[in-house]
């Protein structure tokens, strides 16, 4: 790859996710999204953790640019690695500019249709896989319904990821499978609408380097209960309210918050509403031109 590179006169190769060619010379950006397999190796394939851990910190040290999705991620890289921190750049995810409150009532009714949607119901989005604490939020949310006698449903939209088998059996022991919908694997044109539909998304991950999914509900003005740990703090700007993901009360008692205090969820709303004009593609992609431009300028005058 380095002698193809070469014959093509690039000034410049970046890594979108992770990982560099082994044993590369040439001026490079690696983008890192998270350390999970470093710190949290249970939260992850056995394969998985293994590659990272062993070809992540030769990575690190080729790069000339690193491109952090985060601060904390930011923080996680020094942390590990103990490099100079002016060579990392944060840079935000964006979201898409579809993700907003969905009223057409055509777009309601087959989306509603096709997953077999109930009236009222409070929502999760992502792959089913250990870091999301489905477990914690399905045992949360048959506490809420016992507690405090509320009839909505749980909708978890997202497909399987791994080592999940553990959340069926959670719904299983708790005789709830009549109460949880599984839609599966869901295309963007239906997100927005499922997000638009439920009463209140809720995100209690483990950890994240970033999130997309909160600021995905908050576009489409749903009040979002998310998880205190990792970037989901900054990334969501203490716009909404925040709860410890270990603990299945707090998360239980959250969420009947949110359904329940008018002034609370309208607050959530706005709030979340204008906080997601901070994040676009667009903004990212110019800031990722700047990171390259200034990386190539420093590889030509020996920075």
């Amino acid at each position: 790859m380095q002698n193809w590179y070469k014959n093509k006169h690039y000034h410049l190769y970046h890594s979108p996710s992770y990982i560099l060619p082994y044993n590369w010379g040439y001026p490079s950006v690696l983008t890192i999204h998270d350390l999970i397999a470093l710190d949290f190796p249970e939260f992850c394939r056995s394969e998985s953790a293994k590659y990272f851990d062993f070809f992540l910190p030769r990575s690190i040290k080729k790069a000339n640019c690193i491109i952090a999705v985060s601060n904390k991620v930011k923080e996680d890289i020094i942390k590990h690695f103990r490099i100079d921190p002016d060579k990392i750049n944060v840079i935000y995810h964006g979201i898409a500019d579809t993700f907003l409150k969905i009223e057409a009532i055509d777009k309601l009714s087959r989306v509603k249709k096709l997953y077999h949607l109930p009236d009222n119901y409070i929502l999760f989005v992502g792959n089913i896989e250990p870091k999301k604490n489905l477990e914690r939020l399905i045992c949360a949310f048959k506490l809420l319904r016992n507690t405090h006698k509320l009839d909505h449903k749980l909708v978890i939209a997202g497909k399987k990821g791994w080592k999940y088998n553990t959340v069926f059996r959670t719904i299983e022991e708790l005789e709830i499978s009549d109460k949880v919908i599984f839609t599966g694997y869901v295309p963007e044109e239906d997100l927005p609408v499922i997000y638009s539909m439920s009463d209140l998304f809720v995100f209690p991950s483990l950890y994240e380097g970033f999130g997309i999914p909160p600021l995905e509900a908050m576009a489409c003005e749903v009040p979002v209960l998310v998880s205190n740990k990792g970037a989901l703090p900054e990334v969501t700007g203490g716009k909404c309210l925040q709860i410890d993901p270990y603990n299945v009360g707090e998360i239980a008692e959250g969420m009947y918050k949110l359904l329940t205090d008018i002034e609370l969820r309208d607050r959530s709303i706005q709030q979340g509403k204008e906080w997601v004009k901070h994040f676009s593609w667009e903004k990212a992609a110019i800031e990722t031109y700047m990171v390259y431009k200034q990386t190539i300028q420093n590889n030509e005058t020996g920075i």
